[in-house]
């Protein structure tokens, strides 16, 4: 019910590191790169929309030590298979699906800066592939190893730019910048609101009660990859909306939604095929939804935060159109559980978690509750699917 204590394992990560690499303790640096959740902005980040996200504490973890050489060596208690390359040589595979984000990270990397020094290191993910931008996250963490073995300097944004780069240019995903400036800028207590558009973030500390709510976790069991479901093929539609209406408008071509205007979709929406009518119609609706919901927020109104995470998560539904059927069935168990205020699918909405906010009183048997209904509900995941109590965290750092 409750993610791994980071102190724990940090330590035993470091110890397995050490002890492989026969190498003193204090040699090995590590990274706590988190993963993030988003309670409203579903969807539209990579079409300029504002979003709120934050950083918790669950993680990916990576141990590791310059290497002596170009070389990256890695291993993943998650998957089977090591990943080693040199950076003067980048492959064009690595023998490993999970070895595209590091390759990734180097080639974004080099493009702009020189790369003398490997790492080796040892990575553990607290959950993978489940919805809460865990590739973002070990996206981070690999930047940020290569950057401290090559004595590079980095800002966050540049941390930001660097992962949309590599997840844009060398992974093929078709993605904004709402996870990975999340987890860059994540802060204990606060919510961010990011602009995407301009790429500008506010911290926003908690103004309800301490005690308010809890942070909920329902992941599904069922994994996905985003650049092999429908998620690129939303981002299309949305920039066909786009340049549709910005010509029905007579206006200057448009790449994404934020470069048209609420008024031109209200007065030529009904004018584009139904399904790019529906791609604007969710979109100029979350970007309410976040207007909303970042006052609610702000005024500690966590009910009305609650009710426009059910919004977002219908509108996800019908308007995007995203989701499956195990997701909208865990939707359904969280949503109706005792206690919950608000909750929506997580990521890309073909798999993964279910996150929400729920009151802590009732906390600990609501997540008892929504995991047997789900189980019971799809026994084909009963091993996989677990139900967590959550917490914000910082964002990614050197532990």
């Amino acid at each position: 019910m409750y993610f791994p204590d980071l102190k724990h394992a940090k330590k035993l990560l470091l110890e397995s590191l050490a002890r492989e690499e026969e190498i003193p303790l204090d040699k090995v640096r590590i990274i706590a790169s988190p993963y993030r959740i988003c309670p409203l902005g579903a969807h539209i980040d990579h079409q300029g929309g504002p979003v709120l996200g934050m950083s918790i504490n669950a993680c990916t973890l990576m141990a590791f030590t310059p290497a002596k050489d170009q070389q990256i060596r890695l291993r993943s208690r998650n998957y089977p298979g090591r990943v080693k390359f040199s950076l003067d040589a980048v492959p064009e595979t690595v023998g490993s699906f999970w070895g595209i984000y590091p390759r990734a990270a180097a080639l974004a990397l080099r493009h702009d800066f020189s790369l003398k020094t490997g790492v080796v290191g040892l990575l553990d993910g607290m959950l993978p592939g489940c919805g809460l931008s865990s590739s973002a996250s070990v996206l981070l963490a690999y930047l940020h190893a290569l950057a401290a073995a090559n004595d590079i300097q980095l800002q966050p944004w540049d941390y930001v730019q660097l992962t949309r780069r590599a997840e844009n240019q060398y992974i093929g995903l078709n993605n904004g910048i709402l996870d990975q400036t999340s987890i860059e800028f994540g802060r204990r207590n606060c919510l961010l609101h990011i602009d995407t558009k301009e790429e500008d973030v506010h911290k926003l500390p908690d103004k309800s009660d301490a005690s308010a709510y809890r942070i909920l976790v329902a992941y599904s069991g069922y994994s996905r990859e985003l650049t092999t479901t429908g998620y690129n093929s939303r981002v299309q539609e949305c920039r066909e909306a786009a340049a549709g209406l910005s010509s029905l408008a007579g206006a200057a071509p448009a790449a994404v939604l934020s470069d048209v205007t609420e008024a031109d979709f209200f007065h030529h929406g009904h004018k584009l095929a139904p399904h790019l009518a529906r791609r604007a119609r969710h979109y100029f609706s979350e970007v309410q939804r976040v207007t909303d919901g970042l006052a609610a927020w702000q005024q500690g109104r966590m009910e009305d935060f609650g009710r426009l995470m059910f919004a977002s998560c219908t509108s996800s539904i019908e308007q995007y159109e995203c989701g499956s059927p195990p997701i909208h069935d865990l939707q359904q168990i969280v949503a109706s559980a005792e206690g919950v205020i608000g909750s929506r699918f997580s990521g890309g909405g073909f798999g993964g978690c279910v996150v929400g906010f729920v009151r802590p009183d009732t906390a600990e048997l609501a997540a008892a509750d929504i995991q047997e209904a789900y189980r019971k509900l799809h026994p084909e995941v009963a091993e996989q699917a677990a139900v967590y109590l959550a917490e914000s965290a910082d964002g990614v750092r050197l532990l």
